[in-house]
């Protein structure tokens, strides 16, 4: 249990440290955005982005990639409420297992969101079609992801286990 402990304590950490206050930043950015669109250059770390490509398509890339890093923030506050039914002694509960797939399913939506935000990015705004296949932080949160609902029908399984046991004699 200490282990648990431990885990709950860095990922409340996590949550007040970086969650809370990213929360504010992109709901802060995501209106300055709007009105003055010369900030954006700083997200997609390029100088003339504005001269290539007209401020809506930035901003529209922009608005998505804020979309994505608030589902990210989501995934966090199911992680720390899934914590918290372990520290009460339920770990087969239905909650748990419900998150754990949901959180799979929203990490391989945020893996695969960002891999063609990115692309899209580079073509639209550096006017470049390239195609990076090999290690990136993407293709670890979509293998995060699957992690995640593999360990949703484990808990599924042994619940059902479990369930049949009390059952037995």
């Amino acid at each position: 249990m200490r282990k648990l402990t431990i885990l709950k304590s860095l990922i409340d950490f996590v949550w007040i440290v970086t969650c809370i206050p990213a929360i504010l930043l992109l709901l802060f950015f995501t209106v300055y955005m709007f009105i003055e669109p010369e900030v954006l250059k700083m997200v997609f770390e390029t100088e003339d982005i504005l001269i290539q490509t007209s401020t809506a398509t930035v901003q529209i890339l922009g608005l998505l990639y804020i979309v994505v890093c608030f589902v990210s923030i989501y995934c966090v506050y199911l992680f720390r409420k899934t914590i918290s039914y372990f520290q009460k002694v339920q770990p087969f509960h239905t909650y748990v297992i419900d998150n754990y797939y949901k959180i799979g399913y929203l990490l391989i939506g945020i893996g695969i969101s960002f891999s063609v935000l990115y692309f899209l990015a580079q073509l639209f705004l550096t006017t470049e079609f390239k195609i990076h296949i090999g290690w990136s932080p993407y293709l670890m949160l979509i293998c995060l992801g699957l992690f995640f609902m593999v360990l949703s029908e484990v808990f599924k399984v042994a619940k059902h286990t479990k369930e049949e046991n009390e059952l037995t004699i």
